[in-house]
This record gives structure tokens, C-alpha cells and sequence, in this order.
């Protein structure tokens, strides 16, 4: 299966379930206004109220601004760990919310490539639910790889640094040489990493929601895909330049709907409103995608493997003939 049909089924699939789209969206609002109500508005009277107390304590002499200071102090510490409290309150929220709505989201695409069953939201808060936990796990864990990712990657450059700095006290041709050369081979590694850990991911959840594994297993159900299967890495590499394509021109857009004299500012914040709809609406189809192909891989792989082993139990086998004794020949010398 090739992957122009494999987004031709990500395309019907994510058509036929185009209530995702609004559930995906509406996230988008939770963020937003959520993180508005949690930090803007007690940053507000954070600020008002610390103003209007300190006008109040700097009119008195000295003891008493140091007193109120001190009051101030603890009446404030009070209302930052509130604040932090809320800000964590939050994020575990977000977390959640996207973790539910994500597990639902594959199990409503795998039930249309599998069973051809649309959307109906008892199946999405069904599936949501069910895979919620070890999407969980395996979220944090593939949260780390990317941490330990990225700390790679910044002791690489660190390195290289050091490096490019020593040879320029000798020459300073092998030092722009060097540093060419690192940049490239970083940049390089970088991407295939990064294509890496996504294809790692994709494949973890995809097997967590397809063959019901533990978070654990479908880490090495991952790692044997691709080692057995690399063209999954030249997959996801296509997959992600066509998002990045995609995506970038579309955002282009809006900076040249901004330039249009006196309703450019209001054409551009309504295809701002529009970019994150067609943001969704590309993301999903690129989930959709990768998941098509990985169980379209899976059947031809599961495929090949039964004509296998129906071919070798069909295969003749020798039937082996028993050695047939000859009779004794016959004494050609008369009795006597």
C-alpha cells in the first residue's frame, strides 16, 4: 500500500468523522481561555492590589513600612501559592482533557478502518476511557525520550563549540571547515531523530489501541517495525515535510491579508480563527494516514505470513517406498 492511498484513506477517514474536527477545535478554546482565566485575570489583581497596599504603606514613617511590608509579604506568598496551585491544577487538567480526547480520537479512526463505523460519541468517551492509562504511560515516556532528545542534542553542540573554538587558535580555514561540517552532521542527526521519536511514538499508540498492548510492550512492538520495516522512518520523514509544507503556507497567508488597507487587520484575525481549523483538520489527516498504513502494513505482513505456512503444510511430502526384497536366485546346480 503506497502512500498516496494511504491519505486517500486518511482523508475519508477523518471526512466520515468530521465531529473530531469540532472536538479538536474546542480543545483549542479550553487552552486558550484556560490559561486567560488562570493567569490573567489573578495577575490582574495581583497587581492592582499589591499597587493600591503599597501606595498605603508608603505613607507612613519608617516602622510602619517595614510592619505593612511584612504583612504584605505574607498576605501576597499566600496568594502566589494559590496562583501556582491553580497554574498546576491546570496543566493536569490540559493533560487530561488531551489525553482522553486523543485515546477516544484512534479509537474511533481504528473502529473506521477496521469495522467502517463512524463517530457516535458513545464509542469516542468509550475508547477515551479505555486507552486512557496507557496512552498516559506512554505519553510520559515518550515525553522523556524527548527530554533525553534534547540533551543529547545540546551536549553534541556544546562539543562541537569547543572544538570549533580550539582549532581556530591554530587555523582558522579547518576551523570554518569544522564548523560547516558539524553543523551539517548535527542538523542531519537532529532530523533523524526527531523522525525517529516520532515514528517511535505513532507506532506505540497505534499498537496500544490495534493490539491492546501494555505501554512496555508497545515500545518494543515499535522497535521491531521499524527495525524489521525502516520504510515506516522514509514514511513519517514524507508525512512531516507535507505538514510542514501545508502548514506554512497557510500561515503565510494571513501576513498578506494584513497588508490590505483598513479591514486587513480584521481579514487577517478571521484567518487566524481559520489557520487553527485547517491546523486540526491537517493533523488529524496526518494520524489518519500513518494509522491507515501501519494496518495496512500489519494485514499484508499477517497475510504473507498464513499463505506461508499454508503453503508449507500443503507442501508434498517424500512419500518413502519400502525396499522390495528380491527372490533368492534359484541354485542352477542339479541335486545329486
Amino acid at each position: 500500500m503506497n502512500l498516496f492511498s494511504s491519505i486517500n484513506e486518511g482523508l475519508k477517514a477523518i471526512h466520515k468523522n468530521y465531529q473530531l474536527l469540532f472536538i479538536h477545535f474546542a480543545f483549542l478554546f479550553i487552552l486558550f481561555f484556560g490559561i486567560f482565566f488562570v493567569l490573567s485575570i489573578p495577575l490582574g489583581i495581583l497587581f492592582i492590589g499589591f499597587g493600591i497596599d503599597l501606595t498605603d504603606i508608603l505613607k507612613g514613617n519608617f516602622i510602619e513600612i517595614v510592619i505593612s511590608s511584612l504583612n504584605l509579604f505574607k498576605k501576597f506568598l499566600l496568594f502566589a501559592v494559590i496562583f501556582l496551585l491553580s497554574l498546576v491544577f491546570y496543566i493536569i487538567s490540559i493533560t487530561a482533557i488531551w489525553i482522553y480526547m486523543f485515546a477516544g480520537t484512534l479509537g474511533v479512526i481504528y473502529q473506521y478502518f477496521e469495522k467502517q463505523i463512524t463517530f457516535n460519541f458513545k464509542n469516542f468517551h468509550q475508547n477515551g476511557k479505555k486507552y486512557f492509562w496507557r496512552i498516559a504511560f506512554y505519553s510520559i515516556f515518550s515525553v522523556f525520550l524527548f527530554f533525553i532528545f534534547v540533551l543529547v542534542i545540546g551536549l553534541i553542540g556544546d562539543v562541537s563549540n569547543y572544538l570549533i573554538e580550539f582549532l581556530k587558535q591554530y587555523s582558522h580555514t579547518f576551523s570554518v571547515f569544522f564548523s560547516v561540517f558539524f553543523y551539517l552532521t548535527i542538523l542531519l542527526f537532529v532530523l533523524f531523530s526527531f523522525i525517529l521519536w516520532i515514528s517511535v511514538t505513532l507506532l506505540g499508540y497505534y499498537g496500544i489501541i490495534h493490539k491492546e498492548l501494555s505501554p512496555f510492550e508497545s515500545l518494543k512492538e515499535s522497535k521491531k517495525l521499524i527495525t524489521n520495516k525502516p520504510q515506516f522512518l522514509m514514511r513519517s520523514f514524507i508525512l512531516f515535510i507535507i505538514y510542514l509544507l501545508t502548514g506554512g503556507f497557510i500561515i503565510s497567508l494571513s501576513s498578506l491579508f494584513a497588508i490590505i488597507p483598513n479591514i486587513g487587520a480584521v481579514i487577517a484575525a478571521i484567518y487566524q480563527f481559520l489557520t487553527q481549523f485547517v491546523q486540526v483538520y491537517i493533523t488529524l489527516i496526518i494520524f489518519a494516514t500513518f494509522f491507515a498504513y501501519y494496518l495496512r502494513l500489519e494485514k499484508v505482513s499477517q497475510e504473507a505470513m498464513r499463505e506461508c505456512h499454508i503453503s508449507s503444510e500443503e507442501a508434498p511430502q517424500q512419500v518413502q517406498v519400502p525396499p522390495v526384497e528380491e527372490n533368492p536366485q534359484k541354485s542352477e546346480n542339479p541335486n545329486p
